[in-house]
């Protein structure tokens, strides 16, 4: 990976970096995503509505210090193999105005060859009639701001031929949805609510671990 890039994988989200983002300012993104991700899991656990997933997931973002710039337009994407679909992330985060974390979105998949996870990922989810969020975040530091793109691709698949894993791509079009947006990590917002994630993701964990034995 180039060493201006940095990152990490937190729940189902990528996270990269550029190496202007402060190591503070890249921990505390990190728990955002991770404590909005746990509460979003605990509002709508199982198969419920991916959309209103992922729409409580952004809400507790901002609540947290993200403030939202610019909506990513969920029109319908159609794909019909992986290349198409990370083609299709570059080009949504581009079209955003932030051409810099699209580039740095497609040195990454490209460094760690995340092309094929996303293949597998998808493989698996797609031939069983799955559904589910594949998010990723670039973010950068831009005029004294942090800014991070978050892109969540929602898809559904019911219709799948059932020798799908003969070919070495999609065997029909499976339709995307973009979601998401350009925000600002608003550092002093944070500092108000930092004991309150961390509150919150050590009372999440906590639930899952003890889950986890009762089972």
């Amino acid at each position: 990976m180039p060493a201006s890039v940095n990152a990490v994988v937190v729940g189902g989200c990528l996270l990269s970096f550029t190496q202007q983002v402060s190591s503070q300012d890249q921990e505390d993104i990190q728990d955002c995503l991770l404590y909005a991700e746990l509460a979003a899991n605990e509002k709508y656990p199982g198969q419920v509505s991916r959309k209103a997933w992922f729409d409580y997931f952004q809400g507790r973002l901002i609540k947290a210090g993200y403030r939202l710039k610019t909506i990513v337009p969920a029109d319908p994407i159609r794909v019909t193999s992986v290349r198409q679909l990370l083609g299709a992330s570059y080009s949504v985060i581009g079209h955003l105005g932030v051409e810099r974390l699209s580039q740095l979105l497609e040195d990454t998949y490209q460094a760690l060859r995340l092309d094929e996870f996303a293949w597998d990922f998808f493989r698996g989810n797609v031939a069983n009639g799955g559904s589910g969020i594949l998010k990723c975040a670039p973010c950068e530091l831009a005029s004294g701001e942090v800014v991070v793109c978050l892109l969540g691709l929602r898809y559904s698949a019911t219709v799948i031929e059932s020798d799908f894993f003969l070919w070495s791509e999609f065997d029909r079009e499976l339709a995307i949805i973009p979601s998401g947006g350009v925000f600002v990590f608003d550092r002093r917002a944070f500092e108000n609510y930092r004991k309150r994630v961390h509150e919150k993701i050590d009372a999440y964990s906590n639930k899952v671990f003890v889950h986890k034995l009762q089972s």
